[in-house]
């Protein structure tokens, strides 16, 4: 190990750091507090740093956030971060401080009220949530199943600092030192996927009209640069000389320059931000301004800086270098959900090795995804596909396509590689002496990521599990290895204190990010949050009257004959309401059920939810053994245990018995009456 006698000043090294921010839908609140906690451990790093009788006893090396790439929710993520941080940390304390604990929820309060607070389906009367019914003014047609205004009354509350507190130090924006642990000009890339495509033409020797192909890309992102936010110099060249949009950051929206000017992009930049996060059909597309000459300059990134690419072939009678290109945008996840080549590219160094060994590494990746799971992969072998069957697999197949990369699996087995990092949600299981991780580790995850939106205490709960899996990822994990440049220049003393043994491979491993002050303190593991049947029973009354407005929208803009409108809206409440309103309520149930967040008074296993859900989403369907292994990742072992597990704990919730010769199990309320049976009329019974 190290004991460098340097002194504390003389530390040059800066260790660059990229942030990718993965789509996540409300589970960004996950990623919220991870970002929460991250800045909160810098600041309080610097603070120790800054302080004469103590900076000789912590690591003083520097740390950079050069740059952070957002798709989807991790767009708005990304982008109302950097302007709260712009800001100042205004810490809001916990409610009863247990000793040896973090004093605080959170350090960014624009950011936990933008993910927590404000996002919801039914926030209570008198308040805008997800299905208040006033987007449709004017007899407009609808643009999305939720309504999506309650993302621009939270976008612009975030844009817009509030006054710095007496007794609080400004922030950057507002007339404060610049941030010591962020670049100086701090890049951010946003991805989109352009509905109007961007058009390209690449030319071929031969016969034919046509001298070429053309192609037509929707994979879109725009660039922006926050600048005055950090001290940092260095950006590369590939950085500098991609086009981009520059915003001082003291014009932000409460900052010490703000102007009515500057507010018409900052306005655009949380749009962007927003149309990066118009998950389809579910919130509504965004319309995105731009402009021809912003595709000249753009750089992709595997490409140097010194390489150049076609233009798009735009038409031939617009102005190439200045016409309006204007587009809707929806979510940016569904090409790119994970924009780790922007942040791994924004940080590497001209003119030098961009080495990635544990003792070399001068940069690195960290990518935030709440939702690192593999798509799903089908274990049943078929030979022939209906029409039905083609057109449900096109869009899975399309989205993962688009989202496979085959340059990052080109590295995905060097794990000498210490310039890529991931941080994901882990629960541990309570009380576990193996450490053991709970199946579902967020709450947000409900419904694909959109069932956060049924209540805060999922939102809140994910919240601070980021603040909790940053702390255990910057402690225990994020790392360089001994004889790093940035270790071998500490002050004398110090690597000895800040070392830890990673007992695998005996090796001795140093933080990159030391935890000091306040970030020292441990972020308790929150309680995992349960929503109530009297709860659920509201959502799903809202949801009811949110799809009668919705479709009334919809025939509105289907027809203009009077007797057609009246026509199709009864046939929706006498075929189609009451169907769809059990087939919610049916996919609610199961997944809150599965994942253990649900109220119901009877606790069981993981293995009986899983069981359990299943059971509830067939319906009137007998389940044999064969089908629940086929349709569960379980083994047949473990389904019997689960479903011996339901029976000794609720007697009565279960029938269990032979139909066709078959042992099949079904939920006691959902087996057809004795008449459906065996009467004259009965139906032979659904087996699967």
């Amino acid at each position: 190990m190290t004991d460098n006698k340097a002194d504390s000043t003389a530390n040059k090294n800066v260790y660059d750091i990229g942030l990718a921010m993965a789509g996540a839908i409300s589970a960004g609140a996950y990623s919220a507090g991870v970002i929460d906690f991250l800045f909160q451990a810098l600041h309080e790093w610097q603070l120790v740093k800054d302080d004469d009788r103590e900076k000789k006893s912590v690591p003083n090396h520097s740390v950079c956030i050069r740059a952070a790439a957002g798709a989807s929710a991790g767009s708005i993520t990304a982008a109302l971060a950097a302007v709260a941080v712009s800001g100042g940390l205004r810490p809001e304390k916990v409610e009863k401080l247990e000793k040896g604990q973090q004093p605080y929820r959170y350090v960014l309060p624009a950011l936990h009220r933008a993910w927590v607070t404000l996002p919801d389906m039914a926030r209570g009367p008198g308040t805008d949530d997800l299905l208040t019914n006033d987007d449709m003014e004017n007899g407009a047609s609808p643009q999305s199943i939720l309504n999506a205004a309650i993302l621009d009354t939270l976008t612009e509350e975030a844009l817009k600092l509030p006054a710095v507190p007496e007794g609080a130090l400004a922030g950057p924006a507002q007339g404060g030192d610049p941030l010591p642990y962020v670049a100086k000009r701090l890049h951010l890339y946003l991805t989109l996927s352009n509905m109007r495509g961007v058009p390209y033409f690449v030319g071929f020797e031969g016969s034919g009209n046509e001298r070429g192909h053309h192609m037509m890309c929707h994979g879109d992102r725009v660039h922006y640069v926050l600048d005055g936010i950090g001290t940092h110099d260095g950006e590369n060249r590939w950085l500098a000389d991609d086009d981009h949009d520059v915003l001082k950051i003291k014009t932000v929206p409460g900052g010490k320059a703000a102007d009515e000017r500057s507010a018409k992009c900052w306005k655009a930049y949380g749009q962007t931000a927003l149309a990066s996060a118009a998950f389809p059909v579910g919130l509504a597309a965004r319309h995105v301004q731009s402009n021809v000459s912003k595709y000249v300059k753009r750089k992709w990134p595997h490409l140097s800086a010194a390489d150049d690419h076609e233009p798009p072939n735009w038409p031939e009678t617009w102005d190439k270098a200045d016409q309006a290109y204007n587009f809707m945008s929806i979510d940016g996840g569904l090409i790119d959900n994970e924009p780790f080549e922007y942040a791994r590219r924004a940080i590497m160094r001209d003119n030098d090795a961009n080495k990635s060994g544990e003792s070399s590494v001068k940069g690195a990746v960290l990518m935030i995804d709440p939702f690192p799971e593999a798509p799903a992969f089908s274990l049943k072998e078929v030979t022939e596909a209906s029409v039905f069957d083609v057109a449900r697999a096109m869009f899975p197949m399309l989205k993962n396509q688009a989202r496979f990369k085959p340059e990052t699996l080109a590295t995905a087995f060097d794990n000498s590689n210490y310039s890529r990092w991931m941080i994901a949600p882990s629960r541990p299981v309570e009380g576990s002496p193996t450490k053991k991780n709970e199946r579902y580790s967020i709450a947000t995850g409900v419904l694909g990521g959109f069932g956060g939106f049924l209540d805060e205490a999922f939102r809140a709960h994910d919240y601070q599990l980021g603040r909790r899996n940053c702390q255990k990822f910057l402690r225990d994990i994020f790392s360089v290895g001994e004889g790093h440049p940035f270790v071998e220049a500490w002050p004398h003393g110090v690597a000895r204190d800040y070392c830890y043994l990673d007992e695998a491979t005996w090796k001795v491993y140093f933080p990159v990010i030391p935890l000091v002050g306040t970030a020292a303190l441990e972020v308790p593991a929150p309680k995992w949050p349960r929503i109530c049947e009297e709860r659920l029973a509201e959502i799903e009354r809202r949801i009811r009257e949110r799809a009668n407005y919705v479709v009334a929208g919809l025939v509105r803009g289907w027809t203009k004959s009077p007797t057609l409108n009246v026509l199709a809206r009864k046939l929706w409440r006498w075929n189609a309401e009451q169907p769809l309103m059990m087939f919610v309520h049916r996919t609610i149930e199961t997944d809150l059920s599965r994942r253990d967040q649900l109220e119901t008074g009877s606790s069981y296993s993981a293995d009986a939810r899983e069981v359990l859900a299943e059971m509830k989403s067939r319906g009137r369907c007998y389940r044999t053994l064969d089908g629940l292994d086929e349709a569960l990742d379980l083994n047949k072992s473990q389904i019997l245990r689960a479903l011996e597990e339901l029976e000794e704990k609720t007697p009565t919730l279960l029938w269990s018995g032979l139909v066709d010769n078959k042992q099949c199990w079904m939920l006691s309320v959902r087996r057809p009456a004795w008449w459906m049976r065996n009467g004259p009329f009965k139906h032979p019974p659904r087996i699967g």
